[in-house]
Parts: C-alpha cells; sequence; structure tokens
C-alpha cells in the first residue's frame, strides 16, 4: 500500500509522529516552516521554530 498511497496525520504529539512517519512537516498558522526525513528534522532542525516547538520552548 505504500508505494501506492500517501497518508497524512496531523498530531501535536512528537512521540506519535516520530513513531509512525518516514517525513514530518512542522507548520505554524498559514505556512509550512519545515518540511524533511523525520529523523533529520527531529534531530537536527534547520529553523529556528522547529528546534523551539522540539524542545519544549514553544507550544
Amino acid at each position: 500500500m505504500k508505494r501506492q498511497f500517501t497518508l497524512v496525520i496531523v498530531t501535536h504529539s512528537l512521540q506519535q509522529a516520530a513513531r509512525v512517519s518516514e517525513r514530518i512537516g512542522f507548520f505554524r498558522p498559514g505556512r509550512s516552516i519545515e518540511v524533511g526525513e523525520t529523523a533529520e528534522v527531529l534531530t537536527h532542525p534547520r529553523h529556528p521554530l522547529t528546534k523551539s516547538y522540539i524542545t519544549g520552548r514553544i507550544g
């Protein structure tokens, strides 16, 4: 199924996103901030807003 379909899940749980996704996107109201491979975005975010969300500075 993975070859034929794309499933989009919206969650506020970083643990859930890390567990079930291959790619991840971080969005703030009205815009996409960062999109990429899950492991890369969660361990080495490029955008300061993404880093702030992952580290719990913003919610």
